[in-house]
């Protein structure tokens, strides 16, 4: 017998509990860098994330939120873990072959691949994650986000402590990637996804049949590429300001980023615990939809707009003693991050609500849009203006992505049946 699907409130709790968890070790891996390092040791970090995170997404092809709403059930777990597998060592190529295209120095591309590796354990947990979503038992992710978390700065702060950042990173990739073979491997065995086409298969084995795998890309690839031009997209102002100002400034921007991340995750757990219910709602009832749609927003609006207030009281003392003294010259630009935080966390909302509609080649051009206007307006003030252009850059984006967004949702988005039309 299956187990009884968890409700909004509780998915989002679970949610949050691990995302939260997640983000905070998150937000002390930047200090903890900063501590036992320096700007640059900062900027090199920074650079690392911004590199392998777009390539791991685009590899990633969005698959875990394509199986949580295919409500068809056309293909099986197997199928969407057999991609993933193809895929992930085809991007961990693909960072390396940056740093060479780049000409970074070691020390840079050994950073830069390591936190490739490392993301590559996290989208392996990522696509594990999908069976307990699509059946809507969150515990275990946020368990395992937790977890996650707590290796990663643990891990880190160990290895800063004991050798250098290659040595740290190297150890945060062994004990991530054990962790998702010994306990996601094991926990997603153990969900039952009635609706699955190959519900009694249990091994995690993955299936490399062409005729599916090629049916699955197709369907995925608009999606997946919208997902990887705006992981891209975010981080855009990085890849200016490191050409530009070089690695400590970017080490800097890491810092005033800090706040950004932090609300990310968090409107990201939002979003993942709300969009299987997006997605039935949508189908049989558009006024839950929109309810459910409206308060969620209202939930983001509330969750960063505390952001604000809470940088606007402590952000000098959270850059002066969180990092070291010289970050603090940068707290226009934490408020200016803050306030950003708000528009990017409505915008993303507005996204995974495209998801639920499943309305996934829309999310491919309103992301290229996206794109070309973090690049136009990046190029135009990061150049003269360097960390409040960087900034400015992320502010400017997220208002565009808001409107995109807010017009698509109303554009696509479920229409009420009129009264006493058939059921």
């Amino acid at each position: 017998m299956s187990e009884t699907p968890d409700s909004v409130g509780r998915s989002l709790s679970w949610t949050l509990l691990g995302e939260l968890s997640f983000a905070a070790a998150q937000w002390l891996a930047l200090i903890v860098v900063a501590k036992l390092g320096s700007p640059e040791a900062l900027g090199r970090y920074s650079l690392g994330l911004a590199v392998a995170t777009p390539v791991i997404i685009l590899a990633n092809l969005h698959l875990r939120p394509i199986y949580v709403v295919d409500t068809r059930a056309r293909w099986g777990f197997a199928d969407y873990l057999g991609l993933r597998a193809i895929l992930l060592p085809l991007s961990l190529a693909v960072t390396a072959g940056v740093c060479l295209i780049r000409g970074w120095p070691w020390e840079v591309a050994a950073v830069v691949v390591l936190l490739g590796v490392i993301r590559v354990a996290g989208s392996v947990s990522d696509i594990l994650y999908a069976r307990a979503q699509r059946a809507q038992k969150m515990d275990t992710i946020g368990i395992s986000r937790a977890v996650q978390g707590g290796l990663w700065i643990g891990l880190l702060a160990l290895g800063l402590a004991v050798g250098d950042e290659i040595f740290a990173l190297a150890l945060v990739a062994v004990g991530l990637t054990l962790h998702t073979l010994l306990y996601d491997r094991r926990k997603a065995a153990q969900v039952e996804v009635p609706d699955d086409p190959t519900p009694g298969d249990r091994s995690l084995r993955p299936r490399f049949d062409p005729v599916r795998l090629r049916g699955l890309i197709w369907e995925a690839l608009p999606m997946g590429l919208a997902a990887g031009l705006l992981g891209l997209t975010g981080n855009v102002p990085t890849y200016v300001l490191e050409d530009t100002h070089g690695l400590e400034a970017a080490g800097f921007f890491a810092a005033v980023l800090s706040v950004i991340q932090a609300s990310g995750v968090v409107n990201v757990a939002l979003g993942n615990a709300a969009i299987p219910k997006l997605a039935r709602l949508s189908i049989d009832d558009a006024r839950g939809f929109w309810l459910l749609l409206v308060k969620l927003l209202g939930l983001v609006v509330v969750l960063n707009g505390l952001g604000v207030a809470i940088v606007a009281v402590i952000g000098d003392a959270y850059l002066r003693y969180a990092y070291t003294p010289e970050y603090a010259v940068y707290l226009p630009e934490l408020v200016i991050a803050s306030i950003t935080a708000v528009v990017l966390g409505l915008a993303n909302m507005l996204s995974q609500t495209l998801t639920a509609l499943s309305r996934f080649r829309l999310q491919l051009w309103l992301n290229l849009a996206a794109l070309g206007c973090s690049v136009g307006v990046g190029l135009w003030l990061i150049p003269t203006r360097g960390i409040t252009g960087a900034i400015e850059t992320l502010l400017v984006l997220a208002g565009f992505r808001l409107l995109l967004y807010l017009v698509a949702n109303l554009a696509v988005g479920p229409r009420a049946r009129p009264r006493g039309a058939q059921a």
